[in-house]
């Protein structure tokens, strides 16, 4: 029937389509038909069982799938993987199912064993027990495959450490020869090496090492670069001071000798010769240089120093010395300064030092022959003796320009 014809409790024909208000009806609705309608009535609990066995059916079904994939998921999650790619440890270590020998079987194999010789050194180590470190090193060196060179050349590496700390530098080398043989870029080996190198007094293979460490780490490591620089600079002294002294004395350049006496403004031996110490009644009129008028060997010295024939003036100012003559003091300065033009320091000396001892001596020529030695002290690496030959000049001839000059570029250099 139509809506409008509903009574107010209407019953729900089985066929057309149900009247929005049986929904809402809240009495019973008729179990028998009327009009010739031929419809049965559904109670409300009827309805509701209509309705609610479908859902609580799907929910049953989602409740048991549920279960089951949860108990599939936790099978999964026992056989998880580590950020490694391994299976997670158990409790002792081992690997699980996956590994045939069960748990324990990376402590009880050599390498196993080794490590844990090895951490157990690290422990030593750390607590200063140097000599117990090595003992474990040493058995981590013995229990580890020979095939495993990596780890082999980290326990000779530790075991060179602990040497180190004893200051055993012989064993330290050989320790890092063998890390370096089984890992030849091992940077921290190759370090130490060159310590232990650098302390056995090695210079150039401490200096082969280092090099290679700054290679190896792109020259940013401040330490190595600084060992680097110190070694070289001692291995050039070194083989410099070797050379100097088997080379033959060679007479310098007539450019060098000029500059090196016009570094001097009081130096009597290389002011040119006075009036009266060379004859100019000789001049022949090609105007050749005049001869001496003395028969003697220094003047003859000054001579070849005006016409640069530095060649003849030691053997000329060694006949004004043996002579004993006027000019003895004058000739000894001028045959010690030659001598330390040609490197030859050490016949220098002798004559510088008698110069000085002469007390009635020129005092110019006393002051010039402590500059003189004072500056080959220096070079001789003797900064004391060379103050105090500087400061002697300054005391007995304090005008004299020569001595501070000299003595601040002596100091120039040593800081």
């Amino acid at each position: 029937p139509a809506c409008s014809g509903c009574p107010v409790t209407p019953s729900l024909p089985f066929s057309g389509r149900p009247c929005e208000r049986v929904m809402a009806a809240s009495k019973p609705v008729d179990a028998g038909g009327g009009g010739g309608s031929g419809g049965t009535g559904l109670s409300r609990w009827q309805l509701a069982l209509v309705l609610g066995a479908p859902i609580l059916l799907g929910a049953g079904a989602l409740y048991l799938w549920g279960r089951r994939a949860a108990r599939r998921g936790g099978k999964g999650a026992s056989e998880r993987k580590t950020p490694e790619g391994r299976a997670s440890p158990g409790p002792c270590g081992g690997g699980g199912a996956g590994q045939p020998d069960g748990p324990g079987h990376e402590e009880t194999s050599p390498l196993g064993r080794a490590q844990a010789a090895k951490n157990k050194g690290n422990k030593y180590f750390k607590a200063g027990k140097y000599e117990q470190a090595i003992q474990c090193y040493t058995e981590a060196i013995s229990l580890c495959p020979p095939e495993k060179n990596l780890d082999l050349s980290t326990f000779y590496q530790n075991r060179a450490a602990a040497y180190e700390q004893l200051q055993k530098w012989t064993e330290v080398a050989q320790d890092c020869t063998k890390a370096v043989e089984l890992n030849p870029k091992y940077v921290k080996a190759l370090f130490r090496r060159a310590k232990a190198h650098e302390k056995l007094d090695n210079k150039k293979e401490c200096l082969e090492d280092v090099t290679a460490v700054c290679i190896l780490e792109a020259f940013q490591n401040q330490q190595s670069m600084l060992l680097a620089d110190k070694v070289l600079k001692l291995l050039g002294k070194e083989k410099a001071k070797e050379k100097y002294k088997n080379r033959e004395p060679l007479m310098p350049s007539p450019q060098f000798i000029k500059s090196y006496f016009s570094s001097f403004t009081d130096d009597i031996i290389s002011q040119p010769l006075l009036k009266g110490e060379k004859s100019d009644e000789d001049k022949d009129k090609e105007g050749e240089a005049s001869e001496v008028k003395e028969n003697s060997g220094y003047l003859r010295a000054k001579q070849y120093m005006e016409e640069e024939n530095y060649d003849k003036i030691i053997s000329e100012s060694t006949k004004e010395i043996e002579a004993k003559g006027k000019y003895m003091a004058e000739a000894l300065l001028l045959r010690a300064t030659f001598y330390l033009l040609i490197g030859n320091a050490n016949a220098a000396k002798p004559d510088l030092d008698q110069v000085i001892s002469m007390e009635d001596a020129n005092v110019k020529l006393r002051a010039n022959a402590l500059i003189k030695r004072g500056s080959m002290y220096m070079q001789q690496q003797q900064p004391v003796l060379s103050t105090q030959d500087f400061n002697m000049a300054a005391d007995i001839d304090p005008q004299n320009a020569d001595v501070y000059h000299h003595r601040g570029q002596v100091r120039n250099i040593r800081d």
